[in-house]
């Protein structure tokens, strides 16, 4: 089952807002496939290597001291909002190519926790800028996220992720809901809701939908 799941669909990215059960579907189906093949567990986060490096100068500035971005405390003046959604484009291609492009070219089954897509949704949220869904660096993320990959949406009701993340970030978890529900819809992909599930039941309907792909 692993070897035909390999040579079908190297890459595979469930993606999704913060507290719907990405990483635990994620961490269970690679330690089913990674007994037969060549199988890595891979993951995106946000603001990648040279913004997170400038976002944590940057945040020593009164200017730039917000809650937009909670994991750095920083937030993007409107003025600088396209230079820096250009910076987090550059910043994440080369991470992009490392953790998922390159192993999937080196023959291995690639299952990522985050994608190309939570990218979007990402700086859409962090810049306060829900238009960059529509621009050309969200359009060839789109593409480049969408190319040869299995993009699976794995959500939950709202109450329900509120409970599960009690952080800092859970502020934006129902603009997070509302812009995954409309990238899944417009790219038609497959849903996992894992609301009132446990991990072995949403675990199951990925194998399920990778049947259903041919994946399997």
């Amino acid at each position: 089952m692993a070897e035909n799941l390999s040579s079908k669909m190297p890459l595979i990215c469930f993606f999704g807002p913060d507290g719907s059960g990405k990483t635990s579907i994620a961490q269970r189906l690679t330690a089913i496939l990674c007994r037969d093949s060549k199988t890595k567990n891979a993951w995106l986060r946000g603001t990648h290597t040279r913004a997170s490096i400038l976002a944590r100068l940057l945040r020593k500035f009164r200017a730039f001291q917000g809650s937009d971005n909670p994991y750095y405390g920083l937030r993007i003046p409107p003025k600088l909002r396209h230079l820096w959604q250009l910076l987090e484009f550059i910043s994440i291609i080369p991470v992009w190519l490392w953790r998922l492009a390159v192993p999937k070219f080196l023959g291995y089954t690639v299952i990522s926790e985050r994608g190309l897509l939570d990218f979007i949704v990402w700086v859409s949220i962090t810049t306060r800028d829900l238009g960059f869904i529509y621009s050309s660096l969200s359009r060839i993320a789109l593409a480049l996220g969408l190319k040869r990959c299995l993009n699976i949406y794995v959500r939950a009701d709202l109450e329900v992720l509120k409970t599960r993340r009690a952080d800092e970030s859970a502020q934006t978890t129902p603009l997070q809901l509302a812009l995954y529900d409309a990238i899944a819809r417009a790219v038609g992909a497959p849903v996992i809701d894992t609301t009132g599930k446990s991990v072995d039941e949403s675990l199951v309907e990925a194998l399920n939908i990778l049947k259903a792909r041919g994946s399997l």
